[in-house]
Order: structure tokens, then C-alpha cells, then sequence
């Protein structure tokens, strides 16, 4: 392992120290990267300089070449320390699905199995506050694509997460990945930590755009969203009130051309006491913000034409009959 921390810190110094600057698109970090030599040169560069070399004048005032520096070389040792792994979007290994994704993450970073996402994948996200009707179709439905060869993805957070990845540990061989809101060295919600230590046990994967050190804020569980999207040819609502974040996955499936289904339990009765207060608050706080989220429904997405199914071979049956995008996925059992 020594051999390929080493790599990864020395020889690629410049991705790590890209990776950190948040206020650069995909774009933007790899014209920098075309036109830098090493992390030492990105660090002395201005603003100005920066902005010269993308197109575009920089507004952030955030930008400190000695920090971004110090930041990357911290990181460095913190992946020496945990064995973390790092794969930039020109290495063969970047997971090709991504690649296909506007503004995809410059770089990964992850512990465990890379070679999992490699697998035919399904998305299973929904809300935290999750019911146990749902609880139990969600465990069952990814215990079901597991078994059946698929590699679960989901944000390792509470309620549906949390139940989409044990489903999948569920059986032997099932391989499931944790898209992180923060740096893999400290798992996020510390309550999940054994499940996530089970994942790496299981051959399964832990990941993250973020570098190692950088704790979850809340705008980054927004943008991790899209990773779970984007790694998917279908992304599975199980249950999600509005305004929860899986529907913003949901969009993001949306944008990225992906499935996107719903199971049939996300409408059952004790989902829908979630919904209609959560319909409520929404309602109270009277917000333009708030009323869009009320627009942003599990029940709008179906009006629309997204599938609802009850079990896997439903799941199968939805896929085969939306002819305009058949093949897509190309399951085979």
C-alpha cells in the first residue's frame, strides 16, 4: 500500500490541491490542470491569475494559495493514515458512468472496493424519517438487487440509506456503495460507523468528491445527491415527503437522462402521515422557498410518467416497458 499513498501524495498533488477549491466548476479545474505543472504553481497563482487562465473573473475572496497547499499536503497524510484512496477523472479506473455527468467530482476519494461501481448499479434513496412498511420494502427490494448481481447505491445516511445498504449486506456477496457528505475519515452520521466499517468488510465501497478532514455542511449533502444520481442507469424512490433530498436526487436522475421509479409503498398509508406533515410545515412557513418544495412531490413525479413498482419484478417489468429508453440498463439474470 505504502507504494501508492506515496503516488497518490507526490505525483499528484496538483488534483488534490485542485479538488480542494470549491469555487471552480469540473471545466475550470481540469483547463488549470492543462496548463500547470505542479501544486507549487497553482498555490502562487493570484486571482487574477486564475481567472485569466479559466475565462472568467474570480469573486470568491477565499482564494489563499499557501492554505490550498497546506490543505492538500494535510490530506496527503491523513490518506497515508486511513488508506485512503484517491482516483483523478483521467484515470482508467474513474467510475465511467460519472464521466458521462455534467460537472462531475475531479477527483475521488474512497476506501474499499472501486471496482463495484464497475457492476450494474441502482440507486435507493428517500427520507430519513422513514416508516416501517417502508423500512422493510426498502431492506427487501435491495436485498433483491443484490441477489441479483446489482451494487446498491446510497448516501449512508438515516432512514432509507441506512436500510438500502443493509439489505444489500443482506446477502452473502452483495455489494453496496456510501456516497459521503464530508471526508471518508470520519464517517458521517457517527452513528453509522459500523455499518459503514461493514460495507468495507463486505467488499463494498465508501466514497467521497470531498478531501479527507473536511467535515458535512449542510449545502454538501445537496451536492453529493447528484453523485448518487449520476453512478445509477436508475435511481429508486422509497419513500420521500416533499421537500426531503431524495427528490432533488430525484431531478438530478432526471437531468443526467436516468431511470427513475418509485416503489409502491412510498404511497402507502403510514407514508403518507410523513407527507401530509410535512405537507404542513411546508404550508406554515409560507415561503417561496417552501412552496416550491411542496411543488416538488414523489406524487408530481408520477403524474409526469415515472413508474411505480411493488417488488423486483415489478422493478424489471418497468424497465422493459419504457421502450423509449429500453437497453439502457441491459439486465441480465
Amino acid at each position: 500500500m505504502e507504494p501508492e499513498i506515496q503516488y497518490i501524495f507526490l505525483v499528484d498533488l496538483l488534483d488534490v490541491a485542485l479538488s480542494s477549491i470549491e469555487f471552480l466548476t469540473f471545466r475550470e479545474k481540469s483547463l488549470l490542470w492543462e496548463n500547470l505543472s505542479c501544486a507549487d504553481e497553482l498555490c502562487s497563482l493570484s486571482r487574477e491569475d486564475i481567472g485569466s487562465i479559466i475565462g472568467r473573473k474570480i469573486k470568491s475572496s477565499g482564494w489563499d494559495g499557501k492554505k490550498c497547499l497546506a490543505l492538500a499536503e494535510r490530506c496527503g497524510l491523513i490518506m497515508e493514515r486511513f488508506g485512503i484512496k484517491a482516483v483523478s477523472c483521467r484515470d482508467p479506473g474513474y467510475p465511467a458512468m460519472l464521466s458521462e455527468s455534467f460537472d462531475p467530482p475531479y477527483v475521488i476519494y474512497f476506501r474499499g472496493n472501486l471496482g463495484c461501481l464497475e457492476k450494474k448499479c441502482v440507486s435507493i434513496v428517500g427520507t430519513r424519517r422513514i416508516c416501517a412498511r417502508c423500512a422493510e420494502s426498502t431492506r427487501d427490494f435491495a436485498s433483491e438487487c443484490a441477489s441479483n448481481g446489482l451494487t446498491v447505491v446510497s448516501g449512508l445516511a438515516y432512514g432509507v440509506d441506512t436500510f438500502a445498504h443493509k439489505g444489500a449486506l443482506s446477502v452473502d456477496g452483495g455489494l453496496t456503495a456510501a456516497v459521503l457528505p464530508g471526508g471518508i475519515d470520519s464517517i458521517a452520521p457517527r452513528g453509522n460507523t459500523a455499518l459503514a466499517a461493514r460495507i468495507l468488510g463486505s467488499g463494498g465501497l465508501l466514497m467521497s468528491e470531498y478531501l479527507p478532514g473536511l467535515q458535512p455542511e449542510a449545502w454538501r449533502f445537496v451536492k453529493r445527491n447528484r453523485i448518487v444520481a449520476a453512478l445509477s442507469s436508475v435511481t429508486v424512490v422509497t419513500q420521500a415527503p416533499p421537500g426531503s433530498g431524495a427528490l432533488i436526487t430525484a431531478g438530478f436522475a432526471l437531468d443526467y437522462n436516468r431511470y427513475l421509479m418509485f416503489h409502491s409503498d412510498c404511497f402507502c398509508a403510514e407514508a403518507m402521515e410523513t407527507t401530509e406533515k410535512a405537507v404542513r410545515e411546508l404550508r406554515m412557513k409560507n415561503t417561496g422557498s417552501a412552496m416550491s418544495k411542496l411543488e416538488n412531490s414523489a406524487e408530481s413525479y408520477v403524474r409526469d410518467g415515472a413508474p411505480v413498482f411493488s417488488d423486483f419484478s415489478g422493478f424489471l417489468r418497468a424497465l422493459e416497458c419504457d421502450a423509449g429508453r429500453s437497453g439502457q440498463l441491459e439486465l441480465e439474470f
